[in-house]
């Protein structure tokens, strides 16, 4: 039963990572609006406990932490594509669907929607590749950026014809085409000005998942949403300038004040709103360049060195989960990756997955720049590591712990853990606020 008024409604921006300087600087020089009206609201000031990045430090981390009341300590999630059901707590939905409480998830990261039957759409992020959107229309949305987000150094041409098809199937039947084609000025001068590139790819993908997302709001009016939006978090990382703004930061910026316009106009009467980051970054320009290394094809980097696996998940950015046939075999492959050096330093960083033992991560983890080709040795095979991995970027920004909060129709004290927001938004809908640890069942074998 449901124990609150149905008309008490709270939406979350996850607007990832974005820096309050930057979004300052765009609405003062590109005079925008709506970032102006968000940066006007009251806020509040997160942290964590997690000091390291690619330790604990990271968004698909805090995220977790933000859905789950709990510290990484208690949750246990490190990675991004960890299998959700491996939480130690409840997500937020889970239980305010326990007391009927009804709720719409859009791109969360690392979440699941578990048995939460209030949950009335759910589109996981692209790199939880275990988890399936509901409902199942969802899935011909999600299977093109998943499979590009994963891909996008060594495209298929065939693979991604058949998801932009269905892509396009999702779109004509979305009934979202007359709101979609409100943005074609924006993207063509966007394009124009730009050209085609990941940062503008980013910011585009964004902007049409929002307008889907309001779509969906507004059919099934869930009492709480979440949307998840990660182009500034990729602009920052990547294409942030300290002395002016990049024309892509300009695009960016245009598309998350056209975005936050979208979202604060779908807003009902009375309703609660939360923007905030999780963790935010600081400009690295001018410091040591930190260069990110991808791999272009992690099945066939593997295939190269001998490793046996049964099937490789890529993630966002250096990084993969790897999956085996044998226990064997995964640690064989672990102590190979684990001995990889170049030019003298460990190459990868490993770690073995405590609750499946057929799976294993590893994540580059140099990140020093390459004068001409280098020779690797793994598992006894030469390769030549740029034959294997590009360098996709000179970070520009690095992640910080304290994050931000910019609120209205809800109550938060000055300064917060920010795993505390979900017992502040459960308090807010009249639900007990206690988030306690639950074990799930082993995932041992899974994939």
């Amino acid at each position: 039963m449901n124990i609150n008024s149905p008309s008490k409604r709270l939406t979350l921006i996850e607007l990832n990572e974005f820096s309050v300087d930057l979004l300052s600087r765009g609405a003062r020089e590109l005079d925008l609006i709506h970032i102006s009206r968000l940066l006007s609201m009251s806020s509040a000031v997160t942290t964590t406990d997690d000091m390291v990045e690619h330790r604990g430090l990271d968004p698909w981390v805090q995220w977790v932490s933000i859905h789950t009341g709990v510290p990484s300590s208690v949750h246990g999630i490190i990675h991004l594509g960890d299998t959700p059901s491996a939480l130690s707590a409840r997500q937020l939905w889970e239980k305010l669907s326990d007391v009927g409480i009804s709720s719409g998830v859009w791109g969360a990261m690392n979440a699941t929607r578990e048995g939460a039957e209030y949950c009335q759409f759910f589109l996981p992020d692209p790199w939880t590749f275990s988890e399936s959107a509901y409902p199942s229309e969802l899935n011909n949305l999600l299977a093109l950026p998943r499979y590009y987000s994963k891909n996008y150094l060594d495209v298929s041409k065939r693979a991604f014809l058949k998801r932009t098809l269905l892509l396009a199937k999702f779109l004509l039947g979305s009934g979202a085409m007359s709101e979609l084609f409100k943005q074609i000025s924006l993207v063509f001068n966007g394009v124009l000005r730009n050209g085609i590139n990941n940062a503008m790819l980013f910011s585009l993908f964004d902007l049409f998942s929002t307008v889907l997302f309001v779509k969906y709001k507004r059919r099934y009016q869930p009492q709480f949403s979440i949307i998840f939006l990660n182009s500034i978090a990729h602009l920052q990382h990547h294409r942030w300038d300290k002395d002016k703004l990049s024309k892509d930061a300009v695009f960016g910026l245009q598309v998350i004040n056209r975005v936050l316009g979208m979202l604060f106009a779908s807003l009902c009467d009375d309703e609660a709103v939360v923007v905030m980051n999780a963790l935010t970054q600081r400009n690295i320009v001018g410091e040591k360049p930190r260069i990110c290394y991808r791999q272009i094809n992690p099945e066939r980097f593997l295939s190269s060195i001998r490793i046996r696996f049964r099937n490789v998940e890529q993630l966002m950015t250096n990084d993969a989960q790897v999956f085996f046939e044998s226990e064997s075999d995964r640690e064989h492959a672990a102590q190979e990756l684990e001995a990889a050096t170049i030019c003298g330093k460990p190459l990868f960083q490993v770690e073995r997955n405590e609750l499946d033992p057929l799976k294993l991560f590893y994540q580059v983890d140099f990140w020093d720049e390459l004068e001409g080709d280098v020779q690797i040795n793994v598992n006894g095979a030469d390769v030549n590591y740029l034959d294997h991995f590009e360098a996709i970027v000179a970070r520009t920004g690095a992640h910080v712990r304290d994050g931000n909060v910019y609120y209205a129709g809800i109550e938060l004290p000055e300064r917060l853990y920010n795993h505390d927001l979900a017992e502040k938004v459960s308090s807010y809908f009249g639900v007990d606020s206690q988030f306690v640890p639950l074990k799930r069942p082993s995932l041992a074998g899974a994939t």
